[in-house]
């Protein structure tokens, strides 16, 4: 009997605010033989959408990108949203909370 290939799934969720704008984010998923969609979202403390990445046909196990955010982005908690599609099923989802560094003196918007 043949083993059955494991469930394409995100593996892990990595990110670093550089500044009040932009975010590092890193995402490992695991392999899989078909190109998958990777949907990543970061939504501001009052829930509104300030960014999105979407990349399709992904073939990569190891995503790294920067996202900007909108320039209204107010401070405090953000969340970033991760999601791993075949299609429109949603096979996998991540979600990591962060904060951006406190500005520094004399810093401009």
């Amino acid at each position: 009997m043949g083993s059955k290939a494991p469930a394409a799934h995100i593996d892990g969720v990595a990110l670093c605010a550089m500044d009040r704008r932009r975010v590092d984010v890193a995402v490992d998923l695991a392999p899989c033989a078909e190109p998958l969609v990777v949907e990543m979202v970061i939504v501001g403390p009052g829930g509104d959408e300030l960014c999105s990445l979407l990349v399709v046909h992904c073939r990569d196990r190891a995503l790294d990108k920067i996202m900007h955010l909108r320039a209204d982005a107010q401070p405090g908690e953000h969340t970033l949203h991760v999601g791993l599609f075949r299609g429109e099923e949603l096979l996998d989802h991540a979600a990591r909370r962060f904060a951006f560094p406190a500005a520094a003196v004399g810093e401009g918007g």
